[in-house]
C-alpha cells in the first residue's frame, strides 16, 4: 500500500494490455503484483501511466476476461473485523472482486456498484483500470464472489470513467473511476440484481466506515470497521490490519449506508488512504452517469 504498489500495479497493467493486445478499446487492468508503496494504493493492478506517491495501494491482480454474467454462480485498536463471504442479500451483495477475464483468472481490485440512474455502474480506485471502453478479453466484475463462486455471475466492463489528472496526470489525489457494466443475456443490469450504494461527494471525512475488500491472494473478502482520520484536505486514513494488495477500490462505507471513500492505497497492509470525495468525484460520477451506450 505505498508508492512501490502503484508503480507495480502500472507495470502490471501494461503487461496485461500487452498480453490481452488485440482490442485497443479493451478496458486494461493490471496483472497481480502483492507489493507495497509508501502512501499509494492498495489495489494488484494499476491502469494509470505513472502514478504519484501520496495515497496508499495494494497490489493488483490480473485482469480476467470479461463476459456475461455467469449462471454458476489482527486489526488495530477500536477496529471490529469479519473476514469471510458476504451473506446474499446483505451491504455486502454489492461488493466485488474485479477479474482479468473470469473467474477462472486472478482477482486484482476491489469495486463496488453505486447507484446510478442506468443502474450499471461501479466504483473503484482509478490506478486498477486504464481509461476507455473494453472490448473482448476485458475486466469483468464478481459481485459477492466468494471462494470461487460468482453468485450473481460476472460482468462485462463497457467502458472506464477517469479525471484526466489522474489518467494523464497521475495526480493521486484523483485516483478514482467509475466503470459501465454491460447488461446479462436477459438485459438486466447489475443494480437490479445486488442493489447499491449511494455516493455522498459532500467532502465528508474523520467518520467510522465498514470496508471490504478482496486481498489479491485470498479468495474471501475481508471486512473492518473503524473511525477514518483527515488527513488535511485532500486525504484520510483508515487504520485497520490486514488491508493488502487486491484490496484497492473498496469502498468505505459510513453508518448511512453511503460511499464517502475509496480504497486506494496506504503506507502498510494495517494502513490505508483514501481521496476525500469532493467536486471531482460528483463530476466524474456525472460523466459516467451520464454517457450515452456506444
Amino acid at each position: 500500500m505505498s508508492v512501490v504498489d502503484k508503480r507495480t500495479v502500472v507495470t502490471a497493467v501494461l503487461c496485461v494490455a500487452a498480453a490481452l493486445g488485440a482490442s485497443a478499446a479493451m478496458t486494461k487492468v493490471v496483472p497481480p503484483v502483492e507489493s507495497r508503496v509508501t502512501a499509494q494504493s492498495k489495489a494488484t493492478p494499476k491502469g494509470t501511466p505513472t502514478p504519484t506517491a501520496s495515497s496508499p495501494s495494494q497490489p493488483p491482480k490480473q485482469p480476467q476476461l470479461a463476459g456475461t454474467p455467469s449462471t454458476s454462480p489482527t486489526a488495530s485498536p477500536g477496529a471490529s473485523v469479519t473476514p469471510g463471504s458476504p451473506a446474499p442479500g446483505a451491504a455486502a451483495t454489492f461488493t466485488g472482486a474485479l477479474f482479468a477475464g473470469g473467474l477462472e483468472g486472478d482477482h486484482f481490485c476491489t469495486a463496488t456498484v453505486v447507484r446510478s440512474p442506468g443502474r450499471n455502474l461501479i466504483v473503484t480506485a482509478g490506478h486498477c483500470l486504464l481509461s476507455g471502453t473494453s472490448g473482448v478479453g476485458g475486466a469483468v466484475f464478481a459481485p459477492a464472489y466468494a471462494n470461487g463462486k460468482a453468485p450473481f455471475g460476472t460482468w462485462k466492463l463497457e467502458e472506464v470513467y477517469e479525471d484526466s489528472r489522474w489518467s494523464s496526470g497521475g495526480d493521486e489525489d484523483y485516483d478514482l473511476a467509475f466503470a459501465r457494466l454491460a447488461p446479462d443475456a436477459s438485459g438486466r443490469n447489475i443494480e437490479d440484481l445486488t442493489g447499491g450504494a449511494d455516493l455522498d461527494t459532500s467532502g465528508r471525512a474523520g467518520e467510522e466506515v465498514t470496508v471490504t475488500g478482496y486481498p489479491a491472494d485470498r479468495k474471501v473478502p475481508r471486512t473492518c470497521t473503524a473511525v477514518a482520520v483527515r488527513q488535511g484536505t485532500k486525504e484520510q486514513r483508515f487504520d485497520c490490519a490486514d488491508f493488502p494488495g487486491g484490496t484497492s477500490g473498496s469502498a468505505w462505507i459510513a453508518h448511512d449506508g453511503k460511499i464517502i471513500g475509496i480504497l486506494t492505497g496506504g503506507d502498510t497492509d494495517d494502513v490505508s488512504t483514501s481521496t476525500i470525495l469532493g467536486p471531482y468525484a460528483a463530476d466524474l460520477y456525472t460523466k459516467a452517469a451520464s454517457a450515452p451506450r456506444h
